[in-house]
């Protein structure tokens, strides 16, 4: 009994652990490719998401337009982006 719980908590923290290391780097990514993304013409904001089933860096844009497609590209650093339309972000006073 006492081994086959010591293997369900090894395998749960090894699990626990990829997920947690992979949740660190797509922030660290993202981080080091913000800026760049955020000089794209057209883009408004960077994120976080999920994309069927995996973490993923959404890229929000204006329009999506042929050059953006372009100039995005379709993985960075092993993280699929996925570019989401969200129109113009506009900051709102309280």
């Amino acid at each position: 009994m006492n081994r086959v719980f010591t293997l369900v908590l090894i395998v749960f923290g090894i699990g626990y652990g990829c997920l947690m290391s992979s949740s660190e780097d797509i922030v660290m990514v993202k981080e080091r490719h913000e800026a760049w993304l955020m000089s794209l013409a057209g883009v408004v904001g960077t994120g976080i998401g999920d994309c069927e089933g995996s973490p993923c860096i959404k890229v929000y844009v204006e329009e999506r337009t042929p050059e953006l497609e372009r100039q995005v590209p379709k993985q960075l650093e092993g993280f699929d982006l996925d570019i989401e339309v969200t129109g113009p972000i506009e900051l709102h006073s309280p």
